[in-house]
């Protein structure tokens, strides 16, 4: 059932789905009880269609307590795009109105209810330890709060590193009027002293307010290079590829970009990767400035969070990057004058320099901090030769592709296009 498919079973699919989830449930709690240990079951609504929702939560036993995901279903809109919430995120702030309708019901029933999230990263970016959006983070912790749901569960393969995100739900949930400010206030002090706090902050702020221009989809979250960052390949041709869930992206933008024009996708990872590169430039401007004032320990917190902060920006812009890329590669493929092809030309140059820098800044950031790259279930989406792999594509696409695209258009008349050192057509 939680596959849609129970109707095919030969022993319960003439039966409907709300009995036998119930009824399993049901059996479940039995064979606790007669074990007479002190484990609780959970029944997480995670594969539950909309309309089995109520007859199931009024079947369940009393002892059992009810988990929804807590932002499901939660309207957004991004880059003018509307859309809805199905999967984890911090990008946007819960409870929706799927998990407010199943406790509700659940609290009728007397029935426990528990807000599933992801307080650490969600897949719209799993290669850093966390994603420091700490203001959406502690704003979801409050809004649950404020649903008065009786337990949280705050992870799930990803999200686990002991990360400040984690902090700020636990002083949330542990102080019923402690606000969002005063509990990021709270755990930046702890973390890197009362001198930097206030700075940590301010940046935990713009990362925030960034990353809700996120063009979620859960399509997009599954397909797109997030996670792979710049160490995803640009290809000369397409390769036809499609992209893999969670796995390689290859050059599929349109699998990358589910509901949103690819216009509107490489826009908003713009917006998303401005955004960071502002607030960490401006938290990496006061530690420099405040050197003096900071104890070591208090340091190495702060070039850690900016490690981290740092590599999501990179990541992001880099996103942007190759779609950028695989949309000029297409216009240049139709161009039909040199007229045409001339400013696709200087675009894809630009945009193979911009994406070579950006894979040596994460070389050098991944080579100090071990955690940049990694996520459970995947392990390392990529080691540093990966990075060094994509600096010679680049390279390569830049000094052998280009020219050779570019010498199309050259004739007696004409001089073809070369690439200077930085990657510009001259």
């Amino acid at each position: 059932w939680s596959h849609g498919g129970g109707a095919r079973c030969p022993r319960c699919g003439r039966r409907s789905a709300a009995e036998v989830i119930a009824e399993l449930n049901g059996l479940f709690q039995r064979g606790i009880h007669r074990a007479g240990t002190p484990a609780r079951l959970i029944a997480w609504d995670w594969g539950w269609a909309e309309e089995w929702a109520p007859a199931i939560i009024a079947r369940l036993p009393d002892a059992v307590a009810l988990m929804s995901v807590s932002e499901w279903d939660l309207p957004i809109r991004r880059g003018g795009v509307r859309t809805t919430v199905g999967e984890y995120s911090i990008s946007a702030i819960g409870p929706g109105p799927r998990a407010r309708r199943h406790w509700d019901w659940a609290k009728r029933r007397g029935l426990r209810t528990i807000a599933k999230m992801q307080a650490g990263n969600t897949w719209e970016l799993s290669a850093v330890p966390y994603l420091p959006a700490l203001e959406n983070v502690a704003q979801h912790a409050a809004n649950l709060r404020a649903a008065r749901v009786d337990g949280l569960m705050l992870g799930w393969t990803l999200g686990g590193y002991p990360s400040p995100n984690l902090e700020v739900v636990s002083e949330i949930a542990g102080d019923t009027q402690l606000a969002p400010e005063a509990a990021m206030a709270r755990v930046a002090r702890r973390r890197f002293g009362e001198v930097s706090a206030p700075a940590v902050v301010r940046a935990w702020r713009g990362f925030s307010a960034a990353f809700r221009e996120f063009p979620f989809s859960g399509g997009l979250v599954y397909d797109a290079p997030m996670q792979f960052g710049p160490s995803n390949l640009l290809w000369a041709e397409p390769t036809g590829y499609r992209a893999t869930m969670i796995g390689f992206p290859y050059d599929d933008l349109d699998s990358w970009r589910a509901v949103y024009p690819a216009a509107v996708f490489i826009a908003q990872f713009d917006k998303v990767a401005t955004g960071f590169e502002r607030a960490t430039t401006e938290l990496q401007t006061f530690v420099a400035t405040h050197a003096d004032k900071l104890a070591p320990h208090e340091q190495s917190a702060l070039t850690a969070e900016l490690n981290v902060a740092e590599a999501a920006s990179i990541h992001f812009r880099s996103t942007a990057n190759q779609a950028r890329f695989v949309v000029a590669r297409g216009d240049l493929a139709r161009a039909a004058s040199l007229a045409a092809a001339r400013p696709v030309l200087q675009s894809l140059a630009s945009i193979l320099q911009a994406e070579l820098d950006l894979a040596r800044r994460l070389y050098r950031i991944q080579g100090r901090d071990s955690r940049i790259g990694f996520e459970a279930s995947n392990q390392y989406y990529y080691v540093p030769v990966d990075l060094a792999e994509k600096v010679l594509n680049c390279r390569d696409l830049l000094d052998r592709w280009l020219p050779a695209r570019a010498r199309r258009w050259g004739d007696a008349a004409q001089r073809p296009f070369s690439i200077d050192a930085p990657g510009r057509l001259v």
